[in-house]
């Protein structure tokens, strides 16, 4: 059990506890119910099984259609087997669990609860990948993927905060919903095309550090800028 511990779980969730209590301490406003907060998280890691197998069915239907060595492949793989799946399978716990929880009242809460559905998905996935290929790969997760997907849940947040707002003046929310997959899906898709060996062939591969410090410097922002205009939804017109 100790082995289990040290080995595995310190490594694979130290990195997820830490992003997320740093979004979650931020709102010093009304901060969120733990137990709601540990719920997505829960529910992030389960729909991380669900993404496995069918990210496996569109690579073995997409093979079918592309050379599998080809730059088209790695890209529609990247943006629409993996980044758009893993994306809106997130999206979906906002939408079904916290869309209309009493709990999000605020404009801020959007990005903790998408915050914590993405770290949620990552801290399974990082098991995943420390059970794998062992504690050699942790450092890397935890200064690369966990921030990567916490940034997509800044951005998904955004926009889910965004929609919210609307949605309580009346207005429609159609159009900020859809970018609240489509534009964590885009930056996700970007950020594995360019860990891919097809990014490699472009030369694209050197520019992956620069992309991912760039994703996490504006999710930074963001969520300043977030906090410092959160406001009561009902109280909110655009």
């Amino acid at each position: 059990m100790k082995v289990l511990f040290f080995s595995i779980l310190i490594p694979a969730l130290l990195p997820v506890v830490l992003v997320l209590f740093y979004v979650w301490h931020k709102d010093k406003n009304e901060r969120e119910p733990m137990s709601v907060i540990l719920l997505t998280v829960f529910f992030g890691a389960v729909v991380s099984f669900v993404a496995g197998p069918v990210e496996l069915a569109i690579e073995k239907l997409l093979v079918l259609f592309l050379n599998i060595d080809s730059v088209g492949y790695s890209l529609v793989e990247n943006f629409f087997g993996v980044a758009l799946v893993e994306e809106f399978l997130k999206w979906l716990i906002i939408m079904i669990f916290i869309w209309q929880n009493k709990n999000f009242d605020h404009s801020y809460d959007a990005i903790v609860y998408t915050v914590a559905s993405s770290l949620g998905f990552a801290a399974a996935e990082n098991i995943g990948y420390i059970i794998a290929y062992g504690k050699s790969v942790a450092i890397s997760r935890a200064l690369f993927a966990i921030p990567g997907h916490a940034s997509f849940g800044v951005f998904m947040g955004y926009f889910v905060a965004k929609a919210k707002l609307a949605s309580v003046n009346g207005r429609p929310r159609g159009a900020k919903l859809l970018l609240s997959v489509a534009v964590p899906t885009m930056v996700h898709g970007i950020y594995d095309f360019l860990l891919s060996p097809a990014a490699e062939t472009l030369s694209f591969s050197g520019f992956f550090t620069a992309y991912v410090i760039v994703v996490d410097v504006a999710s930074f922002f963001l969520i300043r800028s977030q906090f410092k205009n959160d406001r009561v939804l009902k109280e909110v017109s655009e």
